[in-house]
């Protein structure tokens, strides 16, 4: 996370709450707008002109839904919604900086969830691809997060079959179809 947040904004921030992950969003017009992944929530804030500001925030226990899609152009979008259908909608996000924001929602949930979720995941021609995050109704949350580990730094398991890695892999769209078949290929050999 290289992008440095207001001041408004931290002042917002619980005690306890570590910043995971953050996404800036803006338009020529307006001010950026800052999506901040906590330990404990989502965090919205929208700067204002003369020290205003709009902020919005969902628990993950809270968050009933999230939909993205990376166009084929420069741009994409993120939708949150929570239990009371209330709606934050992030438009014009950095194409190449919404994967990396949704793996690290992935791993937020999975830090207070009983039992691993995982963000259903298609990709479609051109570079188009599309994320959807729908909470089951049985869906059990920690009233506290484990500790975190690091997304990018999370390696397979030295006793984990590499065939088997790259099937994952290629199942959650990391890969394509291509890249399978070569190292599925070198990895025959």
């Amino acid at each position: 996370m290289d992008i440095k947040l207001p001041d408004n904004l931290l002042e917002n921030l619980n005690p306890d709450e570590t910043v995971i992950d953050s996404l800036k969003t803006a338009t020529i017009a307006s001010r950026p707008d800052y999506t901040v992944l906590t330990n404990q929530r989502i965090i919205y804030f929208n700067a204002k002109y003369l020290g205003r500001y709009e902020l919005a925030t969902i628990p993950y226990q809270k968050l009933e839904r999230m939909v993205a899609e990376r166009g084929m152009l420069r741009f994409g979008t993120i939708t949150f919604i929570d239990e009371n259908e209330e709606e934050i909608a992030l438009n014009r996000v950095p194409k190449d900086q919404i994967e990396p924001f949704i793996n690290s929602l992935e791993e937020a949930l999975n830090m207070i969830a009983v039992e691993p979720i995982s963000i259903k995941r298609n990709k479609g021609l051109g570079g188009r691809m599309n994320w959807e995050f729908n909470k089951p109704p049985e869906m059990v949350y920690r009233s506290s997060a484990r500790p975190a580990q690091s997304y990018q730094n999370h390696q397979a398991p030295k006793n984990q079959d590499p065939l088997r890695v790259l099937k994952m892999r290629y199942a959650r769209g990391e890969i394509s179809e291509e890249e399978y078949e070569k190292m599925r290929e070198a990895l025959s050999k």
